[in-house]
């Protein structure tokens, strides 16, 4: 399990996707705080160049990081199964099962790596750049951010999963977007009538990490009390429980 591990680790860190992909996610954040700064510099009258402002404009959109997490999924699979590149893992004596956790292992690594550069970038930046609001902007983000990790963790997962449930890229891709945001939303609509949906709806992830409502001072989260941070740990947790258990069902039965 070890050398799989080992190997993922090279072959995922030694192509260019989850670098290019950092450097994007970095490079948004970056121009975003550039174009505040630029806008309180060449114009007149402009109050959301600030800290408070930029950190907060990402926690509101959490849900972001979500799909993110998909694309991760794909850069770990690298559509191995169309290229048969598996079968060296499994014509080199591994376990389907150790496969596929090396997979969620390194995925894991390398989204973590992308997320720890791009928020040190966006909040580097802004403190470089913009009006300081406080570091209690900067303390929620950081909730924020932590609230939600499982929840991207199993967005994750739930591609890898459906990846190989499905045998494609493109249609594991339309496979996520059905179960990770299509369903909660149906889910949400059918809880305006019944209270069973509604109870239902506020445990899944997408509805969950996307949840706003207004505040006296900015926005409300789901994660902004102690029970909905728990809550939204909870849920992440359970998620990627529950789509591991899913990968591991799936690739036992996959022919390769």
């Amino acid at each position: 399990m070890t050398n799989c591990i080992k190997s993922e680790f090279y072959r995922v860190f030694h192509t260019k996707s989850v670098y290019l992909m950092t450097g994007a996610c970095l490079l948004v954040v970056l121009l975003y705080n550039v174009i505040l700064w630029c806008m309180a510099t060449f114009t007149m009258d402009f109050p959301w160049a600030t800290t408070k402002y930029a950190f907060s404009t990402l926690e509101a959109d959490m849900h972001i990081p979500l799909f993110l997490s998909a694309v991760m999924g794909s850069v770990v699979v690298s559509d191995e199964l169309k290229h048969r590149t598996i079968n060296n893992s499994v014509a080199f004596g591994l376990s389907r099962e150790q496969i596929y956790l090396a997979r969620v292992i390194v995925g894991m690594a390398a989204s973590a790596v992308c997320l720890l550069v791009t928020e040190a970038g966006l909040i580097g930046s802004g403190y470089l750049l913009l009006e300081n609001s406080g570091s209690v902007y900067t303390l929620s983000l950081l909730k924020g951010t932590v609230a939600c990790v499982p929840a991207w963790i199993a967005g994750m997962v739930a591609f890898i999963s459906l990846y190989y449930a499905t045998g494609r890229e493109s249609i594991g891709i339309w496979s996520w977007i059905l179960v990770m945001v299509a369903v909660p939303a149906v889910v949400r609509l059918l809880g305006m009538k019944f209270e069973l949906c509604t109870r239902l709806s506020s445990w899944l992830l997408y509805t969950m990490i996307s949840y706003t409502e207004p505040g006296e001072e900015w926005l409300i989260y789901s994660w902004s009390t102690t029970g909905g941070f728990l809550k939204c740990q909870e849920a992440g947790i359970i998620g990627i429980a529950l789509f591991i258990v899913l990968g591991i069902l799936v690739i036992r039965r996959r022919e390769l």
